[in-house]
């Protein structure tokens, strides 16, 4: 369909998936009330600053983070405005039918486009005369304000996604609906016609299956966010090949032609795909429906952190375990860090002694409207520090918690802390404080007798006894994400299992168990 990205009218894009209880919308024109800011992160250009990520990551991941990051630039630019069309089509909605006219709110959206997926609450009914007035034979009307009226902006819908897990004021958003039919009753600005005299075909999905070669293990990906165009993608082992890319917003995907994959802008599970492997990669709270289903087909489920966000989650999946174990692939990418090998064995530690570990570690401050910060994507301690929480449990070979609390601070920092059966005891400190230079930065302590290791940021590595500093170097610490995928991939291939079921329980039950705590 057509959308109006980076000042673009183009003709490549799929259209918005038609999911459960939504309206596919034919728009007649568009209203930009202002920009959608604070979504994404956006960072301008500095040399220096990219001369300390070339320093600390290396120029593979630095071209590859600024690839995905300029490829996003049309992505970024989202609108909060009101729209006017009418029904094309519904799904599970009884509300309205097709041929229905409207009016609509499109919070989130690019500054115009053909078509427009939204739920009920989002639109308003109104007569085919108004309707008439902005219809156009040759396009869609577009219009854009300096200074929106402030009646017609409802603040609590910056940011505001239906998967956010965020409630609405039904009164305030009635109110607002009521004011946007107003406003297009008397609107008086002057309109650009963004051309598609013949609209374009309602297309959800690029191509037909695309299947593996042959010796290869058929794979799909669940969300193609920078994680995955930068960390996984990349790295997988050329056995285990890409054949299907699922992303809701079309305009992350851009044109679908430049992907060797099939595209699809559902991120519902297709289970006859004909894909075995399935990466989860998207919302952190959608990882375990997709797992589960993964995992339900015969398949196999490569789940990025983190695996759950709600107890209901983890029950399922464990239950799926013990009926088919080691189906599921954890990526903590920790566990796969080569300096934490090094580490086991300058500890000197045998299987199922304590080592006490104390991790400092700084967040990004997050944009205002960031999906992080959704009430589904829970507090950061799931959405990030499950990292450190499964790397204590990863280095103490997932022995049980017994004893744990969870505390936030004033500043919004968090402490956490956990004694296991072994005796292992961790402290971990979370903060988004302090300089973003090279985005995530960590001090990772373990003690064990009279040795002790710290690895910073995953890259520096000391290791000390009691007498001398024994070994200090540097590594690269974007080889644990290498190495992640690596490993995971050979894996699967080889038919070789994933996560124990020890591993799954106890890392989730902690996470959650925390997580509850700082509620």
């Amino acid at each position: 369909m057509y959308i109006l990205s980076g000042g673009k009218w183009q003709n490549h894009y799929l259209d918005y998936h038609l999911s459960a209880g939504s309206l596919r919308i034919e728009a007649a024109a568009w209203l930009n009330l202002g920009e959608a800011k604070g979504m994404y992160f956006e960072r301008k250009f500095n040399l220096r600053m990219l001369g300390e990520y070339v320093r600390e990551l290396g120029w593979r991941a630095v071209y590859l983070k600024a690839k995905s990051r300029l490829a996003e630039s049309g992505r970024n630019q989202k609108f909060y405005s009101i729209g006017i069309g009418k029904v094309l089509e519904s799904r599970e909605c009884s509300e309205y039918a097709a041929g229905d006219h409207l009016v609509f709110i499109a919070p989130m959206h690019p500054a115009a486009a053909e078509r427009v997926v939204l739920p009920p609450m989002l639109v308003r009914r109104v007569d085919e005369t108004l309707y008439l007035q902005y219809a156009h034979i040759d396009g869609i009307q577009h219009y854009a304000t300096p200074e929106p009226p402030p009646e017609l902006v409802l603040p609590d819908l910056f940011g505001w996604h239906p998967e956010s897990g965020r409630k609405l004021n039904m009164a305030e958003l009635t109110a607002c609906l009521e004011k946007a039919e107003d406003c297009w009753r008397r609107l008086s600005l002057k309109s650009s016609l963004l051309r598609c005299a013949a609209r374009s075909e309602i297309r959800e999905s690029s191509a037909e299956k695309v299947a593996a070669a042959p010796g290869n293990v058929a794979a799909a990906v669940y969300g193609l966010g920078n994680y995955a165009k930068t960390q996984l993608m990349p790295n997988l082992d050329a056995r285990v090949q890409i054949c299907e890319i699922h992303e809701i917003d079309p305009t992350q995907i851009g044109n679908p032609a430049d992907y060797k994959a099939r595209i699809v802008s559902s991120s519902e599970f297709l289970p006859d795909s004909g894909c075995k492997v399935f990466f989860a990669a998207g919302y952190h709270h959608t990882h375990a429906e997709i797992a589960a289903r993964a995992i339900e087909s015969g398949g196999i489920a490569v789940v990025e952190k983190p695996v759950v966000t709600t107890p209901a989650q983890l029950e399922q999946l464990l239950e799926l375990d013990r009926q088919f174990p080691g189906r599921l692939f954890s990526c903590y990418h920790m566990r796969h860090n080569p300096l934490f090998a090094e580490a086991r064995r300058d500890l000197g530690v045998s299987p199922g002694e304590p080592v006490h570990i104390s991790s400092d570690v700084y967040e990004v401050v997050l944009p205002p409207y960031h999906w992080y910060r959704w009430p589904a994507s829970r507090s950061h301690l799931v959405s990030n520090g499950c990292h450190w929480l499964d790397h204590f449990l990863f280095m103490n070979d997932y022995a049980k918690p017994v004893k744990f609390s969870a505390s936030a601070a004033a500043n919004g920092d968090s402490i956490s802390q956990v004694e296991l059966a072994n005796g292992a005891c961790l402290f971990l400190h979370l903060t988004h404080l302090g300089s973003p230079r090279i985005g995530v930065q960590d001090r990772v302590v373990m003690r064990a007798g009279n040795n002790t290791v710290s690895v910073t940021n995953g890259a520096t590595y000391q290791f000390e006894d009691e007498v001398c500093l024994r070994r200090s170097f540097t590594g690269n610490r974007m080889d644990a994400y290498r190495q992640m995928y690596r490993n995971i991939s050979a894996a699967i291939v080889a038919g070789q299992p994933g996560d124990s079921h020890e591993a799954l329980r106890h890392t989730n039950e902690l996470i959650l168990a925390l997580d509850a705590m700082l509620s």
